[in-house]
C-alpha cells in the first residue's frame, strides 16, 4: 500500500497507544505521531519503561582500545546512550571510533550514533531487526576478523551472537543496560482502560511483558486489545503472552508502522463483509 492510499483510508480504530521507553520523547516519537495523526488517528504515548546504565567502567575499559575492534553493533538508542555515559568525563576516547563500521538496527539508532557519537560510517539503517542486522554483518566483515564490541540489554535475545557465531565472526558482548517499567504504568494505563477498542503498539518484548501483565491483572477485556507489534521478535512476544496480532510492522519506522495498521484494518474489514 502506498503513503497515499494510507492516508485516503479512514481508520477503523481512531486510538493508537504507542508503548514506549520513557525517555524517548525525540523527534523519533513525534515522527511516529504526526504521522499517525495525519492518517486519521489519535494517537497517544505511553510511557512503559526506563532504563538503568549497568556495568559502564568495563564498558569504558574497552573503548580505550579501539585498535582491538572492527568496529560497533548498536541495536539500539540506549546501546548508544551507555557508550556515550562511559565517555563522559573524556569523550575523546570516542574520537577513534568515529572511523570504524558502526552497525545499526534501524535509522533511528543510526541518527543517534552520528548525532551524539560523531559516528561517520554507519551501516544497517535498512535493516528492521536483529536478524536483518547479522545478516548484515555477515556479507560485510571477513570471518576471523578483530571482535565487534555489541554492548546490549541485559534482556538482549541472542539472534545476533547465534548468527555471527556460527559464522566465525567474534563479538564482545557486555550488558550495558537493564530494562524496567516506568513506576507511573499502572496509572498511566488506566486511563486507556475503557470499554472501546484501541490498537496498542509494542517497541519491544519488554514493552508487551509489563503492559500486558498489568492489563490482565487489572481484567481487562483483551479484545479490545489490538496489537501491533515493530518487528517479529516482538511479534513472538505477543504470541508468548497469548495475544492475537492484529498487525506486524517489519522495519522501526513511522510509515512501516502506519502501512501495517491500514492494511490490518483493510483485511478486517475485507474479512467481516465476506
Amino acid at each position: 500500500m502506498t503513503k497515499g492510499n494510507v492516508a485516503n483510508m479512514a481508520p477503523r480504530y481512531e486510538k493508537v497507544i504507542l508503548c514506549r521507553g520513557v525517555s524517548e520523547k525525540s523527534d523519533s516519537q513525534e515522527t511516529y505521531v504526526k504521522t499517525l495523526k495525519t492518517a486519521g488517528y489519535s494517537c497517544d504515548c505511553l510511557p512503559t519503561l526506563c532504563f538503568e546504565f549497568v556495568n559502564i567502567t568495563e564498558l569504558r575499559s574497552c573503548l580505550v582500545s579501539p585498535s582491538s575492534y572492527y568496529g560497533l553493533i548498536l541495536t539500539s538508542r540506549r546501546a548508544a546512550e551507555a557508550i556515550g555515559l562511559s565517555a563522559k568525563e573524556d569523550d575523546s576516547i570516542l574520537h577513534p571510533w568515529r572511523t570504524l563500521p558502526v552497525y545499526c538496527v534501524g535509522p533511528a539508532t543510526e541518527s543517534f550514533a552520528k548525532s551524539h557519537l560523531g559516528s561517520e560510517n554507519c551501516f544497517g539503517k535498512e535493516t528492521g531487526n536483529a536478524k536483518e542486522l547479522a545478516e548484515l554483518l555477515m556479507v560485510s566483515v571477513a570471518k576471523r576478523s578483530k571482535p565487534l564490541l555489541y554492548p546490549c540489554s541485559e534482556i538482549g535475545r541472542e539472534t545476533i551472537e547465534k548468527i555471527l557465531s556460527e559464522n566465525d565472526i567474534k563479538i564482545h558482548k557486555i550488558v550495558a543496560y537493564r530494562t524496567l517499567p516506568t513506576e507511573t504504568l499502572e496509572r498511566d494505563l488506566l486511563r486507556f482502560m475503557d470499554d472501546r477498542s484501541k490498537i496498542f503498539v509494542f517497541f519491544s518484548p519488554s514493552t508487551v511483558e509489563h503492559v500486558i501483565a498489568l492489563l490482565k491483572e487489572k481484567s481487562y477485556n483483551m479484545n479490545n486489545v489490538k496489537a501491533v507489534a515493530i518487528g517479529p521478535v516482538t511479534g513472538q512476544a505477543l504470541l508468548n503472552a497469548g495475544l492475537n496480532i492484529f498487525a506486524i510492522a517489519n522495519k522501526p519506522d513511522p510509515m512501516s508502522l502506519l502501512n501495517a495498521i491500514s492494511n490490518a484494518e483493510k483485511r478486517e474489514i475485507d474479512e467481516k463483509s465476506d
